[in-house]
């Protein structure tokens, strides 16, 4: 008989670490060089708030309104100007911006809204999958107790801290596959940076988790393709990665 009551009291507990609510800011650095007399007007890196909200078997996140929007805060002048910058680096980071990611953790798939070189692409396939290396490093963030763990995609390394006290394989965007929800996340040994800043566990709105219809809806075979050909027309057009102001 105790041991019914005690499972009855543990499993809304349960439910409600596996739903929730995740604000996280995420700070990119440029791909490119900054002319030193530009600097004072056009920060080295652009933040963004992301929101995450999950269930105990999809999650949605989605770029806070206003954010993703290169320079919001710069003047006209030098939002053309820092537009201009990032066409010319012919760096993918620095034209594309994820909009909105839904991932299905039980079905294996997941939808996302991308925006590249000012179009908006819906892609939809399975998400990536990270082969993680475990760590025994521990630290504690925002009141929970997170693990360390690493992988390496696409030749960038990644340093993931996750938490087991929220007992949901994902974290921003589609990144996940953990046995907890990841609230930190460090990118290229540093140069993109995501980190949770409140939690709110508890009930989430199915509708806030559905995934996205915004975008031509491609493969994310022909996503890539699309994003390599541009790419390539850039570095044909103004040289490999060029970083003049133009």
């Amino acid at each position: 008989m105790t041991r019914t009551v005690t499972l009855a009291f543990l499993i809304p507990t349960v439910l409600s670490a596996q739903q929730g609510t995740i604000t996280y800011t995420y700070s990119q650095q440029h791909g490119f060089e900054i002319p030193e007399d530009w600097r004072d007007n056009i920060p080295d890196s652009e933040t963004s708030t992301l929101v995450l909200h999950f269930g105990p078997a999809e999650s949605r996140m989605t770029l806070a309104p206003g954010a993703g929007e290169a320079g919001s805060q710069l003047s006209s002048r030098w939002r053309d100007r820092l537009q201009r910058l990032k066409t010319r680096s012919a760096s993918r980071s620095d034209l594309e911006v994820v909009r909105d990611a839904w991932v299905s953790y039980s079905e294996g798939t997941a939808v996302e809204t991308r925006e590249f070189f000012g179009r908006d692409f819906r892609v939809a396939g399975p998400p990536p999958a990270y082969s993680w290396r475990m760590t025994a490093e521990q630290a504690e963030h925002l009141g929970h107790m997170v693990m360390k763990a690493t992988a390496d995609h696409d030749g960038a390394a990644i340093e993931a801290w996750f938490t087991p006290e929220i007992p949901v394989s994902g974290g921003p965007a589609t990144y996940g596959g953990l046995p907890g929800m990841i609230l930190v996340l460090s990118l290229d040994g540093g140069r993109a940076q995501c980190f949770a800043t409140e939690i709110a566990l508890g009930e989430v709105d199915a509708e806030l988790i559905r995934a996205p219809e915004e975008g031509d809806k491609v493969s994310r075979e022909e996503y890539e393709a699309i994003v390599e050909d541009k790419i390539d027309e850039l570095e044909q057009l103004y040289g490999r990665r060029g970083n003049g102001p133009g």
